[in-house]
């Protein structure tokens, strides 16, 4: 069921204020949302100083423990001894080499300059037992073979054995990554290569590697958790990526041991992951443990690790959530507020509105019924059928006179089908041309006979497509105008015309006795062609008339000219030349439909230029010219003259087709040609008398 009328405009305030409820919606969650964004970008700034003054620590110390060796592997004495000692031949062992002395000396000096002695002092066991430290430094041959350590040096496992390969084949500084020893302790092995002595002849460049270990948690560790925490939930992170797991190499909340807690890789929302796929990257995740985290990540150069800078997400948005709901609640009382008196300004307008649309339409109706009236009395007093149809064909309107020469009222008309008023067999034809309508758009224009009222009528129909009326497309405007008064005098007018041009032919007769029927016929002649070339109707219409007057000039050519048998004088041929201009002139006050006089100007004009009068050639020489010219010439040369016999139909052609191309033209000859094969009657002319052409 529609709706009524009146509650649409109802129903379109409620969407406009539904919509607009929800744009206020949106507007306000972008703009909370926008805030939050700024808090968080506020935190991605304060994680990433920290992670970078981080950073920044944990690289110089490194920078600074791989200095400190350096310094120590760059030591011109222990480049002397340690090559001597390579390039000793072996001894008695029990003999310690003065060089052996000096360098282990020197490890304990430097151990205890840089940093590389354990935070307990060894003490001395009555036992021949090994005791390591987490802490140590060591001086080792290219072989890797150890050549003097400090005392307590940590096992030399496959870890630093990388480290000590990576710094040979480099010739830089090397770090091992983080390894747990027997005692769970992490530790932290860095290499530096030591060159050759200079002078030394040797194929390698690097004489061996210092060797140092650190204890990660009295050395590294602590770099994580210097300053002041911004949280209380603060965790700064060291992590890499191990065969497609994400591994802690510090310290975990949860107890974890470092080295040893992994997670995968592919958990896009866990922190470390995202760290090691797209260090630098900052965003709210899931940390370890499963809590909601800001998180930002830097790499570090010296080492493939990355540090992750984590605070606790619920505490860091705390207050930017108070603030948000504060906003939230704010922004929609305020719109609600706002709504409320939309909808009260909305209600008084409406009510204005309705007493001013009341009064529009009263005004509209009164224009609306004097514009019906105004249509009614143009349509119905005039002198045609006029009926408006839809696209099925169905009449929507129908004036008066349809009205009353069906024996209708136009109200009963309306609806009827076209075939219904005015019978199948006047609406069949009408049919074809509105198909063709609906098919190309465009107006059209035909003639046709119907019987209306009891007597058949010559009616005019123009169909002319009409795009919209009221809710209605595609309709069709029918408008028949009776014209068979006017074809009767059309054809009355028609029939004198024709009897005045026979007479006129006659007369032309009567003048030369001896081309008495030479004008009717050349129209047949002529008639012929036209057909055969498909000529239209207009210059069909042209011919036929041009032909029946082509030779009317002659009856101011003296009559002894025409008669004559004898050959023409130069004076006489050019008096007869100018029939053609006296016919031309006789005619020229004239109007006709065509172009009747200038084919008969034409008609002597050859293709090659020797005609007359003008000495036009080619396509400047009109169709129908040309036709006429070639029907003259045949009716000439097949009908007898006074200086001669008629000429047989065949040698008639035979002569036309030698001078087509000068004369006459090609496909005009050709025509008639084809046609005289099949008009044997043609020869009967040549029985008749004729006289001058």
């Amino acid at each position: 069921m529609s709706a009524n009328p009146t509650t649409k405009p109802v129903q379109a305030g409620f969407l406009v204020l539904a919509l607009l409820l929800a744009a206020g919606a949106f507007l306000i969650n972008a703009y909370v949302q926008k805030e939050r964004q700024r808090d968080l970008d506020d935190w991605s700034i304060r994680l990433g100083l920290m992670a970078e003054t981080r950073v920044a620590a944990i690289e110089d110390w490194l920078g600074s423990q791989a200095g400190a060796l350096g310094e120590l592997a760059n030591n011109a004495s222990l480049q002397l001894y340690l090559w001597q000692l390579t390039q000793r031949e072996d001894s008695n062992p029990a003999i310690e080499p003065a060089q052996l002395s000096y360098l282990r000396n020197l490890l304990l000096a430097s151990a205890g300059r840089y940093g590389f002695t354990p935070a307990q002092p060894q003490t001395t066991i009555p036992a021949n037992l090994p005791q390591q430290q987490d802490t140590g430094l060591a001086l080792l041959d290219a072989r890797q073979r150890l050549v003097v350590a400090t005392a307590g040096m940590p096992e030399i496992g496959n870890a630093f054995q990388a480290a000590i390969a990576t710094a040979l084949d480099s010739g830089k500084p090397a770090f091992s990554k983080l390894v747990l020893d027997a005692h769970e302790r992490v530790l932290l092995g860095i290499a530096v290569p030591v060159p050759v002595v200079l002078g030394a002849q040797d194929s390698q460049a690097y004489a061996g590697v210092v060797f140092g270990v650190h204890s990660a948690e009295r050395t590294l560790y602590p770099l994580l958790t210097s300053g002041i925490p911004m949280t209380d939930n603060d965790d700064s992170l060291l992590v890499r990526e191990d065969n497609g797991q994400v591994l802690y190499l510090s310290p975990t909340a949860d107890g974890g041991t470092p080295t040893r807690k992994s997670l995968p890789l592919e958990r896009s929302d866990l922190a470390a992951a995202t760290a090691v796929s797209r260090p630098g990257s900052f965003g709210e995740f899931h940390n370890y443990q499963g809590r909601r985290v800001l998180a930002v990540s830097r790499p570090l150069s010296s080492v493939p690790w990355v540090l992750v800078q984590e605070v606790d997400a619920v505490q860091a948005m705390q207050e930017s959530d108070r603030h948000r709901r504060f906003l939230i609640t704010s922004f929609s009382l305020l719109m609600f507020f706002f709504a409320a008196t939309l909808v009260a300004a909305w209600r008084h307008g409406s009510s204005v509105r309705a007493m001013h649309d009341a009064d529009a339409l009263r005004e509209k109706t009164l224009a609306l019924k004097k514009q019906t009236e105004l249509l009614h009395a143009v349509t119905d007093n005039v002198e045609a059928y006029v009926v408006l149809l839809d696209d099925q064909q169905k009449v929507l309107f129908a004036n008066a006179r349809l009205a009353t020469v069906t024996d209708a009222s136009a109200e009963e008309l309306a609806g009827n089908s076209l075939a219904a008023i005015i019978g199948p067999a006047n609406a069949q034809p009408l049919a074809e041309s509105i198909a063709q309508l609906q098919q190309d758009g465009s107006a059209h224009h035909c003639t046709r006979q119907m019987v209306l009222g009891g007597e058949e009528r010559s009616l005019q129909c123009a169909l002319v497509p009409v795009e919209q009326v009221g809710e209605r497309s595609n309709a069709i405007l029918l408008v028949m105008q009776d014209v068979t008064e006017f074809q009767r005098v059309q054809q009355k007018h028609a029939s004198l015309l024709r009897k005045l041009v026979a007479t006129l032919m006659h007369v032309v007769d009567l003048h030369d006795p001896h081309s008495a029927e030479h004008s009717s016929r050349m129209v047949e002649v002529a008639n012929a062609i036209g057909r055969e070339l498909k000529l239209g109707e207009a210059d069909s219409r042209a011919l036929d008339l041009a032909s029946s007057l082509a030779n009317l000039g002659k009856i101011f050519i003296p009559k002894e000219i025409l008669t004559k048998t004898e050959p023409l004088t130069e004076a006489e041929q050019a008096l007869l030349q100018r029939h053609v201009q006296y016919g031309t002139e006789l005619l020229e006050d004239l109007e006709f439909d065509g172009p009747v006089l200038d084919t008969i100007a034409q008609k002597q004009e050859h293709m090659d230029g020797s005609g007359y009068p003008r000495g036009l050639k080619g396509d400047e020489i009109l169709l129908t010219a040309r036709i006429l010219a070639v029907s003259n010439a045949f009716v000439a040369l097949a009908s007898p003259r006074a200086y001669r016999d008629a000429i047989g139909i065949e040698q008639v052609l035979d002569q036309l087709l030698r001078e087509s191309g000068t004369k006459y033209d090609r496909h005009v000859v050709a025509a008639l040609f084809h046609i005289a094969e099949n008009r044997r009657d043609w020869s009967q002319w040549q029985d008749g008398t004729s006289g001058q052409p």
